[in-house]
């Protein structure tokens, strides 16, 4: 996701108090091909005839996604509750919200059957007012709160190291609180660090090892104290961008990056999933986001689903950040939102 607008819409004060704080959202009828089926009471882990199917408990969305839509919290969330999503991932709560704009949040989840799972805050904004990110996070009743941040934007393993100790110092905050702290990951966090072969001028090194940046991290960060957040389209993005590195001697290598076996050995670390989807471009060299679903989509979702050791331990969030270019035929934005939700409800592995 991008950095949200904070100035108007519901991600500003005005935008969430100017209009009436208890506005119904519409009906809406929502169907689909997972109508009418049985689910566990508590809407965990589901196996039925056709397969495993996503826990319809832990289906949530990142307001990103509708932030199109100026509507105020106070209609989009009874929205999505309609729809179908059970947790909600912020962006942003407004302009200097008060204690009273978050329990008037607060009371519209409670009111709406929703959770607040997570929040995606600037990394600026825990090093500069980090105790009040963390009172609004309990305030709401998140057990997470996080950031889409990159730890840099650096491919020197300094910097990374560097990030590493920050993000310890605010996951260990975090902790203290009863929180989990978690990183989101863009494509470029799984570039390959420059971490060997000639110096530059400033006597940095040139070429790599085939190690990435991501992956780095998660060996220097404490797994009691820093979590991830995998966006999966971003994840497969990078695994179509960045494909080969030069070594030491200058040749050309090719190392392929897994998705599936990046989180194999520490699914406890990845807690929450980005689920959106995207289609490869006629030269082979980079994906086009699209709606969760569509067919002719290069993630393959069965495959990562059924590699979980336990649906259950994770929350499952879509995200679509050009959403509200849907066409107005199509829907627009809340269009793509209704189908996803389906679509996701409706994915057997």
């Amino acid at each position: 996701m991008g950095s949200p607008d904070t100035t108007t819409g519901p991600w500003s004060r005005r935008g969430f108090l100017g209009l009436s704080a208890c506005a119904a959202a519409s009906a809406i009828t929502v169907a689909g091909p997972f109508t009418g089926m049985a689910q566990a009471a508590d809407g965990g882990e589901v196996r039925d005839s056709q397969g495993h199917r996503l826990p319809v408990g832990k289906i949530g969305i990142q307001l990103y996604s509708v932030r199109s839509d100026p509507a105020p919290f106070a209609d989009k969330l009874p929205k999505l509750a309609q729809l179908g999503f059970k947790e909600i991932e912020f962006a942003g709560y407004g302009t200097n919200p008060t204690d009273a704009d978050i329990l008037a949040i607060r009371k519209l989840l409670d009111d709406n059957g929703l959770k607040a799972v997570g929040s995606h805050v600037g990394f600026g904004s825990f090093q500069t007012d980090l105790t009040r990110q963390l009172d609004i996070a309990q305030m709401l009743g998140m057990k997470y709160v996080g950031t889409a941040n990159a730890p840099t934007g650096s491919r020197y393993k300094s910097d990374w190291r560097a990030a590493a100790d920050a993000y310890n110092a605010v996951g260990g905050a975090a902790k203290a609180r009863g929180l989990k702290f978690y990183q989101h990951n863009h494509d470029g966090e799984y570039n390959f660090l420059l971490d060997t072969g000639p110096l530059d001028a400033n006597g940095k090194p040139t070429r790599s090892t085939g190690e990435r940046g991501l992956e780095y991290f998660f060996g220097l960060t404490d797994p009691e104290l820093v979590y991830f957040e995998m966006d999966i389209y971003w994840a497969y993005q990078a695994q179509v961008r960045f494909k080969t590195y030069l070594d030491e001697f200058g040749a050309t290598r090719r190392k392929n990056l897994d998705p599936i076996k990046t989180i194999s050995k520490q699914q406890e670390r990845f807690p929450l999933f980005h689920v959106k989807d995207g289609v490869l471009n006629a030269t082979g060299t980079s994906l086009t986001m699209t709606e969760y679903g569509v067919p002719g989509g290069y993630v393959p979702f069965e495959d990562f689903f059924a590699s979980l050791k336990s649906l259950d331990a994770h929350h499952y969030i879509w995200e679509h950040d050009n959403a509200g270019s849907t066409p107005p035929e199509q829907g627009g934005v809340w269009g793509a939102t209704e189908r996803s939700v389906i679509n996701m409800k409706a994915t057997r592995f």
